[in-house]
């Protein structure tokens, strides 16, 4: 079990970081114009990078609070969850009955932590649609995030192996 709380507790940090790191840059083109609009307002053309938390932020700030509910329950609070229940799980004295129970909530909350990746997958195809040679580059933070689901991952699958081992017991 020192291993799957190894991997609960590296998703945890890799979640932190990834919810603060640099995760979206978005660099605004103006096609055919770019030139004169470089001339006339440059910083309507400067790319703008964004971190999760940030991107909340963001949301708050211009009253979009249904998309600010939307992200922190499934980039935040949906992880977090998530890991926190891992982490019960995967105590030694936890019972096998409550194991069971627990293990299906958590299966439950964890449909919800790729929402994010999709989330940013919708942005990028979104941003390059827009006429006129936009870009949108993932960065380091997506990449840290992603790794965070991965190890959240591997630990689910641990506990749900150390699960049927129990019962067959």
């Amino acid at each position: 079990m020192n291993i799957t709380r190894f991997f609960i507790a590296l998703a945890a940090l890799l979640l932190g970081i990834g919810l603060i790191a640099p995760t979206l840059t978005i660099s605004p083109m103006a096609g055919e114009l770019t030139w004169l609009v470089r001339i006339l307002a440059p910083e309507e053309l400067v790319p703008s990078t964004y971190s999760i938390l940030g991107v909340i932020g963001k949301l708050y700030q211009g009253n979009d609070f249904f998309l600010v509910l939307l992200l922190s329950l499934f980039s935040v609070l949906s992880p977090i969850l998530k890991l926190s229940f891992f982490w019960q799980a995967s105590s030694q004295s936890y019972q096998q009955e409550n194991s069971n129970s627990l293990f299906k909530v958590i299966h439950y909350v964890g449909k919800f932590s790729m929402a994010e990746v999709f989330a940013l997958a919708l942005i990028i195809v979104v941003v390059k649609s827009f006429p006129g040679g936009s870009s949108a580059q993932l960065e380091w933070g997506a990449y840290i995030f992603t790794c965070s689901v991965a190890c959240s991952i591997i630990a689910s699958i641990r506990i749900e192996k150390k699960d049927r081992n129990k019962a067959l017991q």
